[in-house]
């Protein structure tokens, strides 16, 4: 019995925009995870010192609403980022009952080790596009991204397991 022919041209097999986006975000941070390891880091580590940098002086509470982190789960992560010498925390002066989160020295020049990492990176990820075709694709997926109502510059990893992957 003849197998049936697909009418579109494509094989049987081939997959579609949405397994396809889950194939490569997956792999893209399943590498960067591996890039991180040497230099000591997880994902989440990055994320964390990331949205810390932007955002001077957040408090714990406020940092973990916006990563959608389970309190506890944040807490711990941002003591291990303390000890090493990250991150410090201080009374914030908005809010007695409260910490507000800042980089150390050693924090800001982890952050960028982590960015020449999180570069080199991208330009494995992206190498079989032109600089025009990247633009256009990261286009498109902050209009999907957008559409779906995620959280723009924050892994949705830190919402289902309290400690996602930024890239």
């Amino acid at each position: 019995m003849a197998r049936p022919r697909p009418t579109s041209g494509q094989p049987p097999d081939a997959a579609g925009l949405a397994f396809l986006l889950s194939q490569v975000g997956a792999h893209s941070a399943a590498r960067f995870a591996e890039r991180l390891e040497p230099l000591g880091f997880k994902p989440s580590h990055a994320g964390i010192l990331r949205v810390i940098r932007q955002s001077d002086g957040l408090s714990q509470q406020a940092l973990g609403e916006r990563l959608g982190m389970f309190p506890s789960r944040l807490v711990g992560m941002i003591d291990e980022l303390e000890k090493r010498g990250l991150v410090e925390r201080r009374n914030s002066p908005a809010d007695r009952r409260s910490y507000a989160l800042h980089l150390t020295a050693a924090g800001r020049d982890a952050l960028e080790r982590i960015g020449k990492v999180s570069r080199e990176h991208q330009e494995a990820v992206g190498a079989a596009l032109s600089e025009s075709e990247r633009g256009q694709l990261a286009g498109f997926l902050r209009r999907i991204a957008a559409e779906q109502g995620l959280t723009p510059g924050v892994h949705p990893g830190f919402r289902t397991t309290g400690g996602g992957e930024t890239t």
